[in-house]
């Protein structure tokens, strides 16, 4: 079984830590770092919008008030997420700014670190996080919920491993309450046994989940704030995009390629239906793989990429979960010319591009309005699924390293006894 490898996988990391596991230690203090960092600048120096959105959420809950309602008085745009998150959001709210932005972006960080350390050996892990890093960083900045959402998808991917089907329900459960697209995660419970129990387990997860709020406020109420939500997603899903805007606002994956460069205006369904298809394809085609662990974390891989690609709500700071599933992806991957283009394209294009390395000038005039953000991140998936579907080989190289010492030791043992 998988889960019994990773666990005898970590219990000789225990037993005998690898040398290069001191370098994650070193990573859990840069993200922490990181974390409080950004949250004495955006509480004391230059207070986040969306931090603001947050906080307020809680106490418009347990108050009874609209929590989908405008509040100009007190933030721009309007909270979006779902009313369980509000009642989530409660123990960072009761804090003062600072400690509570503090404990806010700490949750995010050490959810992910749990994840990308739990799911890969420690010197993936380490490559993995150092390539992160900047994208995390920025959605630190603007308060976002991003790099928490990658960090439970990670830890659901895990759970399975682990045949831990409750945590991998429960994992999955909140981060779409933050966040509708991480359902996704749920594809990877094909990969193990038992698929209706984790089902069931996992309808009875949300229903729980759903019904959280009730602690702190009505049954008419909740519902009131249930069909607000219903509204407010729809709207958006209908209203056009506000494109070439910058900043936070929308640049919705393919869907917002297809718009800017060709015109189109089709719903977004289509292109998210042939989404899903490709991404289930390796399922479908690929079964004989599905016990190989490489096979697997690249199926992870390409379901955060897919979580932004397909995304047509997908903002600049989203863009930072499919940056985490290509970095994991880059980790794990076979060293190749290309695969390293396409990794250093990621980097500049979707994240040093964003900041003020970029002239103002270029910023306004071509990288915001044609959207180049998601560029380099269409020829990355596309390189998952090929391997996926085995068009393009991708072996774990430890496993080549493996399958190289099986070959020479029985030359060696030929060569002996001659």
């Amino acid at each position: 079984m998988p889960g019994t490898n990773l666990t005898s996988a970590a219990v000789d990391q225990t037993e005998s830590p690898p040398p290069r596991s001191r370098a994650l230690v070193w990573w859990l203090v840069v993200y922490a770092a990181s974390a409080l960092a950004v949250a004495v600048q955006r509480t004391m120096f230059s207070p986040e919008n969306n931090f603001l959105i947050l906080r307020t959420a809680s106490a418009h809950l347990i108050s009874g008030q609209d929590l989908y309602a405008a509040y100009p008085a007190i933030h721009a745009d309007f909270f979006k997420y779902s009313p369980t998150f509000a009642f989530l959001w409660a123990p960072f709210a009761l804090l003062p700014p600072v400690p509570g932005y503090m404990l806010w972006a700490i949750a995010c960080v050490s959810a992910l670190y749990a994840g990308i350390t739990r799911a890969l050996r420690p010197e993936q892990a380490t490559v993995a996080l150092a390539l992160s890093w900047l994208a995390v960083f920025g959605d630190l900045q603007r308060s976002q919920s991003n790099a928490l959402c990658a960090g439970l998808i990670v830890l659901a991917w895990v759970a399975f491993e682990r045949d831990r089907q409750w945590s991998g329900a429960v994992a999955i459960a909140a981060a779409t309450f933050v966040k509708l697209f991480p359902l996704a995660a749920a594809v990877v419970a094909l990969f193990h046994k038992r698929i209706l129990r984790f089902g069931a387990i996992l309808a009875g997860v949300f229903a729980i989940g759903v019904a959280l709020p009730l602690l702190v406020t009505s049954p008419a109420t909740l519902a009131a704030q249930y069909k607000s939500w219903y509204a407010i997603e729809t709207h958006d899903a209908a209203a056009l995009a506000r494109y070439g805007t910058g900043g936070a606002d929308l640049y919705a994956g393919i869907m917002g390629q297809f718009r800017v460069w060709w015109g189109v205006e089709w719903p977004h369904w289509p292109t998210q239906l042939v989404g899903v298809l490709i991404l289930l394809a390796p399922l479908a085609f690929q079964r004989r793989r599905f016990e190989s662990k490489q096979f697997r974390v690249l199926f992870l891989s390409s379901i955060l990429v897919f979580c932004v690609l397909f995304n047509h709500q997908a903002e600049s700071p989203s863009y930072s979960i499919a940056m985490i599933g290509t970095s994991i992806w880059f980790a794990v991957s076979e060293r190749a010319a290309w695969r390293t283009f396409l990794m250093a394209a990621s980097l500049i294009i979707v994240n040093l591009a964003s900041t003020d390395l970029m002239p103002r000038a270029w910023y306004h005039a071509w990288y915001v309005p044609y959207l180049v953000k998601t560029i380099p991140l269409i020829p990355v998936w596309l390189a998952m699924q090929g391997e996926l579907l085995g068009f393009i080989p991708n072996r774990d190289p430890s496993e080549r390293a493996e399958a190289n010492e099986r070959e020479i030791i029985p030359a060696k043992a030929l060569a002996h006894s001659g």
